[in-house]
């Protein structure tokens, strides 16, 4: 069974444990623990979280899938990337949709994405975008299900490694 609320201030110790555990799983086979770890440390604290669920701009949705936290979602309203401001006046990025491997076939993604969609339909925001990893062939067939087309390629940066093989996806919304 599948619930998924908006996260609050209540929810911070959830909230902190999806976001580390949910990074660890997806990039330390790729990147390496000691990376990963010092990005966690960098942008992933307590304070961090805190913060952005005080922020009126930022918004958190946690899965849950039999009781279990499994994923959740951060959307940033009016993060405007550079050189994009052709596409229209308003932007919300979808900037974390992360999941547990075993909750990615269960069509919780989907239903996260649904919830983003929804808020930028509901607050008129002319563009919906991300960042992806250019190698994350699933992600990317996910997010153009829903509509997203590459842009342009963007640049990630973890610790001292910048990863200049992300790409920019976006959504340009009816009016």
């Amino acid at each position: 069974m599948l619930l998924i609320q908006q996260a609050t201030l209540k929810d911070l110790s959830t909230l902190l444990y999806l976001a580390q555990e949910t990074f660890r799983e997806k990039w330390t086979p790729i990147d390496g623990k000691e990376l990963v770890e010092g990005y966690i440390q960098q942008n992933m604290q307590i304070s961090h979280f805190q913060n952005s669920l005080q922020n009126p701009d930022i918004s958190f949705w946690i899965a849950f899938w039999q009781d279990k936290p499994c994923g959740y979602l951060k959307i940033v309203r009016n993060a405007i990337p550079n050189n994009y401001t052709h596409l229209g006046k308003s932007f919300l990025q979808i900037e974390k949709l992360y999941l547990f491997a075993f909750a990615q076939r269960l069509k919780i993604g989907s239903e996260l994405m649904k919830i983003a969609l929804q808020v930028a339909q509901n607050e008129n925001f002319d563009v919906i975008w991300l960042g992806v990893w250019s190698k994350n062939e699933q992600a990317i067939r996910f997010y153009e299900k829903f509509g997203f087309q590459k842009i342009s390629n963007w640049i990630f940066v973890m610790g001292d490694k910048i990863c200049e093989d992300e790409w920019m996806m976006a959504k340009v919304l009816p009016n």
